[in-house]
């Protein structure tokens, strides 16, 4: 098997890698970094979870100059969820490169600091259609310097109704330039898309149609009015932190969230109804594991990278192949071990025939599920709570800063300290939960580099 090392990245590329404890390259990265860092347009169908972000993330960072502060590179993606986590990735693995700056633009973020951040502009932007396409109509992008393009989930773009816009943001870019596009799938208007968009295209493809190995497919034969029930001996047989649980609707989300949560489940919902800045709370609460449960609908299918993810619930089946391989990937991802469940009725049965899917590693019924103690399961979950703290990258924060304060304002530990998220101008700290309330009184009262912030409770 090849190492990074044989991809010829850049020390400083590699050293990014080592700390992300990230040795072998997957096929996709192996098949796609070589070419790209040849200056090749590369067409890459992968199946979610095969690491295609570092495949274009690294040879990316690589071919940028960091002392020219010009938009260099675009990626389009096609959900808010997916921008934040490209940009997160590729900023993991920017570490160690100095002077680079990379922005994600999408709808629900104010529009107003996007277009003052591009007073010193970013080298790497990631973005949705829409909100770039605001950007070139109001002028505020100038995409002259841009080298280097990535169309990401090429399949859900189109999907999702962005051809005008592609084609708006494309056309705005120089000619002369480097394509790159990965889609799950090469589906008619995704080839149509290849062939208006790239030139002389390399063709790589690291997919299969199948679960991957390292995902335990579990059914459960649920009946008429069972569902419910089902769902709820399931998460209170398992250790249920880092779950999602998938249903098709918006409606359906918000009231299956309900019904956790009067069981006494630590669930929130995930959905496009949603506005920017509670999904995005939400995420933080799952990733920081404040929050055990997520019910989401398919906006979290793509894009969605936590640690933290161990189980995912088909709850209720979606449309398509295509899309329960996209929502059980969100587990198992990157070689790791994961379980999805699917509660199966008896007309769930024959679209899981028709999908080849219906081969499960093992059948389960609700009455086989045995609830564990509450010392196994609710309490290790609800252990932290998070802070909020009115301050954050722009007031020259960091995760140091913050544990710094925690251990001297509110006499904590290093290790009772959990996941820290800094933003722009607000960071988010879990802590124990029984001591909250008091923690946050104390680091409100003291000082956090020198200054006073506002703290809360996240409600």
């Amino acid at each position: 098997m090849p190492s990074f090392n044989d991809l010829k990245l850049s020390p400083a590329l590699l050293q990014a890698l080592e700390a992300l404890q990230y040795h072998t390259p997957t096929p996709i990265q192996t098949s796609a970094i070589p070419l790209l860092l040849q200056g090749h347009d590369v067409a890459g169908q992968a199946e979610t979870g095969s690491g295609k972000t570092a495949a274009f993330g690294l040879a990316l960072l690589q071919r940028l100059d960091p002392a020219l502060q010009q938009i260099q590179a675009l990626v389009l993606v096609p959900t808010r969820e997916l921008a934040v986590q490209v940009r997160q990735e590729l900023k993991q693995y920017a570490k160690h490169l100095p002077q680079l700056k990379i922005s994600a633009f999408y709808g629900g973020h104010a529009f107003s600091q996007e277009r003052a951040s591009l007073a010193h502009p970013p080298q790497v932007l990631v973005g949705t259609p829409g909100r770039l396409t605001d950007h070139l109509s109001r002028r505020t992008l100038d995409f002259t310097a841009t080298t280097q393009v990535v169309l990401d989930e090429a399949d859900k773009l189109l999907e999702m109704g962005f051809q005008e816009e592609l084609d708006t943001i494309l056309e705005a870019l120089p000619g002369k330039r480097q394509t790159a596009l990965f889609s799950a799938t090469l589906s008619e208007p995704v080839k149509a898309l290849i062939a208006a968009s790239l030139k002389n295209p390399q063709f790589v493809k690291a997919t299969t149609s199948t679960i991957p190995d390292q995902l335990r497919l579990l059914g459960i034969k649920v009946s008429t009015g069972e569902r419910q029930p089902a769902l709820i001996r399931l998460l209170q047989s398992l250790q249920h932190a880092g779950t999602v649980i998938f249903c098709n609707t918006r409606a359906a989300a918000d009231a299956l969230t309900v019904q956790l949560q009067e069981t006494g489940i630590n669930a929130r919902a995930l959905h496009g109804g949603m506005e920017q800045p509670d999904r995005d709370k939400t995420m933080t609460l799952f990733r920081n594991g404040t929050t055990a449960v997520l019910v989401a609908t398919d906006v979290a299918a793509r894009g969605l990278d936590i640690d933290k993810l161990r189980t995912i619930v088909h709850y209720e089946l979606p449309d398509d192949a295509a899309a329960y391989l996209h929502r059980s990937g969100r587990t198992g991802r990157a070689g790791k071990s994961g379980t999805v469940y699917t509660l199966v009725a008896t007309r769930d049965e024959q679209k899981l025939e028709d999908w080849d899917l219906a081969q499960m590693d093992e059948w389960l019924t609700p009455e086989s599920l045995v609830k564990k103690g509450a010392a196994s399961g609710t309490e290790q979950v609800l252990a932290f709570t998070t802070l909020y703290i009115a301050g954050g990258r722009k007031d020259k924060i960091s995760p140091r800063d913050i544990v710094g304060a925690l251990i001297a304002e509110a006499g904590l530990k290093a290790a009772q300290i959990g996941k820290i998220e800094i933003l722009d101008r607000n960071s988010f700290v879990a802590v124990p939960q029984q001591q909250a309330t008091e923690i946050a009184e104390k680091l409100s009262s003291g000082k956090i580099k020198g200054r006073r912030y506002k703290v809360s409770l996240v409600k």
